[in-house]
């Protein structure tokens, strides 16, 4: 299977992208390792740059009133990552997922009190399971800096149904993409008894990225289920 890493949006750097992060260190050497990996593995990187502030506080702003446990998927070097402490909350209550071993490396490095895994999303529902984090509620949210955009159909589905497995009934998912429409295909969404609505552009980025709301429809196809009892 192909790597997916977060699709992250290049950012000017102004003075509030040199802002210190949540645990007092500079973002700089995280950009630079973001594009050390881009040097890589272009393709897998999908951009050569962390996202910016503006659409980390977009992202953030859909979160449901009164959201207590989100998972975070493609972290990166962590922008949403402190948007979302920066928003209250918890980092105990925050599962962070990154694919990319170096980034990984970084993020716990930078967040030590969160959950940290370097895993697939399409693994989430075993992953939520192992590392203790599931409840019997589900989860809040889902913020998701995966690049869908580029992902097969195939690919696409199998993390919907992944994420849509541990996120609590009426629970979004968040998602960005550079594109001018819904990065998930509608018969897709359709298929899997999922809704979407667009929920606004961060102009700022570079490019510009619009943010997306997904939801289970209804009548749903994705059955919101216990991870402990999803063997």
């Amino acid at each position: 299977m192909r790597r997916f890493v977060p699709d992250l949006a290049p950012a000017r750097m102004s003075d509030d992208s040199k802002r210190s992060n949540t645990t007092g260190k500079s973002e700089t050497p995280a950009a630079w390792t973001f594009f050390r990996q881009w040097l890589k593995n272009p393709r897998a990187m999908a951009a050569l740059a962390p996202s910016s502030r503006q659409l980390a506080r977009q992202m953030v702003a859909q979160l449901p009133a009164g959201a207590q446990r989100v998972i975070e998927l493609g972290a990166g070097t962590g922008v949403f990552t402190r948007a979302l402490l920066e928003h209250g909350i918890a980092q105990r209550e925050l599962l962070v997922l990154e694919l990319n071993a170096e980034l990984y490396g970084l993020l716990r490095e930078q967040f030590p009190q969160s959950q940290v895994v370097n895993g697939d999303a399409c693994d989430l529902d075993k992953i939520v399971k192992t590392s203790g984090f599931d409840a019997s509620s589900g989860i809040d949210a889902v913020v998701s800096g995966l690049g869908l955009l580029a992902m097969p159909r195939s690919l696409q589905k199998k993390i919907l149904k992944a994420v849509f497995s541990v996120l609590g009934p009426e629970s979004p998912l968040i998602q960005f993409t550079y594109g001018p429409i819904s990065p998930v295909p509608r018969d897709l969404l359709n298929e899997l008894g999922l809704s979407m609505r667009r929920a606004g552009i961060a102009w700022k980025n570079v490019p510009p990225a619009t943010v997306y709301v997904y939801t289970r429809s209804r009548s749903t196809s994705v059955r919101a289920v216990r991870v402990g009892d999803a063997a």
